[in-house]
């Protein structure tokens, strides 16, 4: 009698193991088309046997049934993992590409054939002045010329630096979505955990939330951990975004107290990416996420001429018989090398910084040309040893004004004199100490920007502006042609714009004369927008192959799932003949004894 009674306990642990397996898979088969859903698996396991010693004193072991252990999500978290990580990198390079062909299109058709132009009718003016100094007429088309060409600097620099700015809002709305994120998972979390610390299933929760994790990816790179009631806990750039108990948010706030470009921090201080340095690599698993690509792209300050490395010239550490100063030169390459070091990890790894500093370097090159032509300077030893620039006056042209107005350059800096009128001792030949008054030429310094003649510090210098006879054209009281109009000294400046200005890249072999400068830019970009083409066609085709890989793993096959519906039916209907044979048994045997 007992053990038709553990019989019949057997068969009702069937029927209620065949009917969840017939609610999940019923499940699979209703949500094979829903976005993000884990196939489910019901787990069975052998229920305690009985144990009792049969005739010949040998063991006997009577089954009692089933038991379900849980239903579970087939997945493979090694593969969420990796898809993760190459999901978040094909959003970094994506962001680059994206900037790389904004600013593109902006060099190339919102002002780059204008600019190109503007820098040949530039040449073509200072050519006309050259051979007509004395006509007031090609004065004021060379100051014109010259207005348009700065005009134009300014407007590709004034759009470089918007777009720079308006990336901003990208950023805002990124760490907004990343924080939203979080507080869902964190959400989910509670439910996880309620509703499995009373033994349900909470699959549906987790398939949410592994669909919100795979979101996140797009943004950062992060790790998880799952605890032992179900909760997870997200760890990315060295801190929790959200451990067992409480989210940490993050919040943005300007690079510096200067600066108008904003970068992501945590709300409770300190920034987010703890990496400083722009550079990337795949390696140190620094190009992922939209977010970081958003930083990298867009870089962390606006930049000029000076943060492009210069490569020393051999030839300046020569003395006057061509000796070369070994120690000296090896010195400067070796700081030239360092410089390019830091260039390589700030400004060479943003797109954006990179064109700002190649522009300003095209732009300072033209002006520097035409300014030293139009107001030379000249290098003076003073009395103490020490040495300084000053006007050349004895090569400096003067202008037909009535004031015979010397040295006067064309372009000028806002707040600053190209001169400042000074006294200084020097040592005559024969030892003597004589005092002199000379135009100190206020030197370009990179630690303040006011002094240097980049974009957005040049202006047409006002005198010229007021009147174009100022600009030097006659040669001057101390040269024996003085009151005559130096028909050739302005010959060879047009021709200087072939002269090479250096490469586009510290490093480079290939150096670019001012003509070419600009087009080669526009190429770059070009040639770099390929690069990113083919690094996300790459990333494409593993995230597609891991993602694969993952649905065969977890995804619902429909021809599967009604194969097990029919499997798990007839057991539904085996186990359900069983219990009805057991029935019948028992009833049997009641209606014996009480006959």
């Amino acid at each position: 009698m007992a053990n038709l009674m553990t019989s019949f306990n057997a068969g009702v642990s069937g029927l209620r193991s065949a009917q969840a397996a017939l609610n999940t898979t019923s499940h699979n088969l209703a949500n094979a088309q829903t976005t993000g859903y884990v196939r489910q698996q019901v787990v069975i396991t052998d229920s305690f046997y009985r144990n009792s010693l049969g005739p010949s004193d040998n063991l006997l072991q009577v089954g009692t049934g089933t038991n379900i252990i849980k239903i579970r999500q087939i997945r493979n978290t090694f593969l969420d993992a990796q898809y993760r990580l190459q999901v978040g990198r094909q959003s970094f390079y994506e962001i680059n590409r994206q900037t790389t062909l904004e600013v593109e299109d902006l060099l190339g058709e919102i002002s780059g054939a204008e600019f190109s132009a503007s820098i040949g009718d530039l040449k073509t003016a200072l050519s006309d002045y050259a051979k007509n100094p004395e006509n007031l007429v090609y004065k004021e088309q060379l100051v014109s010329m010259a207005a348009q060409f700065m005009e134009f600097a300014q407007t590709v620099q004034t759009q470089l630096t918007t777009y720079q700015t308006s990336l901003n809002q990208e950023i805002k709305e990124q760490v907004d979505n990343i924080n939203s994120i979080v507080s869902e998972i964190k959400d989910l979390n509670k439910l996880i955990r309620k509703y499995e610390a009373t033994g349900d299933s909470a699959n549906d929760y987790r398939d949410k939330r592994n669909e919100l994790l795979d979101e996140l990816s797009t943004y950062i790179n992060f790790e998880t951990n799952e605890e032992i009631d179900g909760t997870i806990t997200i760890f990315s750039e060295g801190n929790y975004l959200l451990d067992s108990a409480n989210q940490y948010f993050l919040g943005v706030e300007y690079e510096s107290a200067t600066s108008k470009l904003l970068k992501p921090v945590w709300q409770n201080g300190g920034d987010f990416f703890r990496s400083g340095s722009l550079a990337f690599s795949s390696e140190k698993k620094t190009d992922i996420g939209s977010l970081r690509g958003i930083l990298v792209a867009r870089g962390n300050r606006a930049t000029n001429y000076s943060d492009m490395p210069v490569k020393p010239n051999e030839d300046d550490y020569r003395n006057e018989d061509g000796i070369l100063d070994s120690k000296a030169y090896i010195g400067a390459m070796n700081a030239y090398s360092k410089q390019v070091e830091i260039y390589n990890d700030s400004v060479g790894a943003s797109v954006i910084m990179r064109v700002q500093a190649q522009l300003d370097m095209l732009v300072h090159s033209v002006v520097t040309l035409v300014n030293d032509a139009f107001s030379p300077t000249k290098e003076l030893t003073l009395a103490d040893g020490s040495t300084i620039r000053v006007l050349d006056e004895e090569k400096a042209l003067i202008g037909d004004d009535e004031y015979n107005t010397m040295g006067t350059e064309l372009f000028s800096r806002r707040s600053r004199e190209r001169y400042t009128k000074t006294s200084v001792e020097i040592m005559n030949e024969d030892g003597s100490v004589e005092k002199i008054d000379v135009y100190k030429y206020n030197e370009e310094d990179p630690s303040d920007p006011y002094s240097l003649y980049t974009i957005s510090q040049l202006v047409i210098n006002p005198t010229v502006l007021k009147d174009a006879s100022t600009l030097p054209s006659k040669y001057n009281n101390s040269s024996d042609e003085h009151d005559s109009y130096a028909y050739n000294v302005f010959e060879s400046l047009p021709d200087s714009f072939n002269d090479k200005i250096g490469p586009l890249t510290p490093g480079s072999l290939t150096t670019y004369n001012v003509n070419d400068f600009y087009r080669a830019m526009v190429t770059e970009l070009s040639t770099q927008g390929n690069i990113w083409n083919g690094i996300i066609e790459n990333q494409e085709n593993t995230v597609t192959t891991l993602e694969n890989e993952r649905q065969n793993v977890m995804g619902v096959s429909s021809e599967e799932e009604l194969s097990d519906l029919i499997k798990f039916q007839r057991c539904y209907d085996a186990s359900s003949r069983y219990i009805t044979t057991v029935a019948e048994m028992l009833e049997y045997i009641i209606e014996r004894l009480g006959g």
